[in-house]
């Protein structure tokens, strides 16, 4: 099962670090023609401007960023959520990466390593899971992080997709008083053109390995 792979490679550092992690941009070969576009312009502007909607907790504008029959969940449920929740988890976040792709996103492991390893106010020992110096575990987290768009986007080859990392304030548990620190919340998300640019037609989000760490 995939999410058991993902886990299992999360315990290593699936998100790790390389010295020759690639660009967000695809090359050419990986997403030629109009697919190129739309990554290098429109898509990245949408996925950017989600981001700092639901970091900033402007609901309105992350509304626009979303088309009218966007779906939205968590990780670890199939039931559909309104887009407030995501939201409120979102508030006050600090964003630490966020990339769009043409799928597959063939370097979306390495992308958001560089993401932690660069990003201000994170400890180092938050960071340490997410950065691996292993050309091995690196492609490895790459090819699952692939499988891991398909299982949770149901994308084919050519669809906008794009990832969120937010380090988000640390949800309270059972009503108790809110628990210092922050975490981080992972967002994907698939994108659909609509006139010249581009909305989010689906979204999922959390924290991918909850209830198997």
């Amino acid at each position: 099962m995939l999410r058991t792979c993902f886990v299992i490679v999360a315990g290593m550092g699936w998100f790790g670090a390389t010295a020759g992690a690639q660009a967000t941009r695809p090359s050419s070969a990986e997403s030629p023609g109009k697919a190129a576009v739309a990554v290098d312009q429109a898509w990245p502007k949408a996925v950017g401007a989600f981001a700092k909607a639901l970091a900033a907790g402007e609901l309105n504008a992350s509304v626009a960023s979303l088309t009218p029959h966007a779906t939205i969940r968590r990780f670890d449920s199939n039931a559909r959520e309104e887009l407030w929740r995501l939201a409120g988890r979102a508030e006050n976040s600090a964003v630490i990466g966020q990339h769009a792709y043409v799928h597959p996103p063939l370097v979306m492991a390495a992308d958001i390593a560089a993401d932690f390893k660069n990003a201000a106010g994170v400890s180092d020992v938050a960071k340490a899971p997410f950065l691996v110096d292993d050309e091995t575990a690196i492609r490895q987290a790459n090819a699952t992080a692939v499988q891991w768009v398909v299982e949770q986007l149901e994308v084919a080859d050519g669809t906008p997709v794009g990832v969120i990392v937010l380090w988000a304030p640390r949800a309270s548990a059972g009503g108790a008083a809110e628990t210092p620190g922050c975490e981080p919340v992972f967002i994907l998300c698939r994108g659909e053109a609509v006139g010249k640019g581009f909305k989010i037609n689906a979204v999922v989000y959390g924290d991918p390995a909850a209830g198997q760490k």
